[in-house]
């Protein structure tokens, strides 16, 4: 599941990604976000830090603490390096500094995460 308020990086990502054999899902909003993880299950989580007037670090720190949810990798993305310094106070498992590189981006996701499939 990818969060983040910026459409066209959502295009791209969800492209990207399925391209890569990965069923994705995405939103612009954090409340929709936590919506979609009771039905689609992801089993990662890419969350911008500014999801428009919304705090994807906040969102983070729900997500957990859900029992059902905490298991799923979150990895926190922003321009902002300050912002991305505090990162595992919120729960993150990890941070991607924007603008993301798709072929460091799928390097990362199949090495540290997931394969495809």
């Amino acid at each position: 599941m990818v969060v983040d308020d910026d459409k066209d990086l959502l295009v791209a990502m969800k492209g990207f990604l399925k391209k890569g054999g990965y069923d994705v899902s995405v939103t612009t909003s954090c409340q929709e976000g936590l919506d979609i993880l009771a039905s689609f299950k992801p089993d990662l989580i890419f969350l911008d830090i500014n999801v428009g007037s919304d705090d994807g670090r906040e969102m983070c720190k729900k997500i957990k603490s859900m029992a059902e949810h905490r298991h799923i990798p979150v990895i926190l993305m922003s321009a902002n390096d300050e912002a991305l310094k505090t990162y595992k106070e919120y729960g993150a498992d990890w941070f991607m500094r924007k603008p993301l590189q798709p072929p460091h981006l799928f390097n990362f996701i199949t090495t540290h995460v997931l394969p495809p499939g």
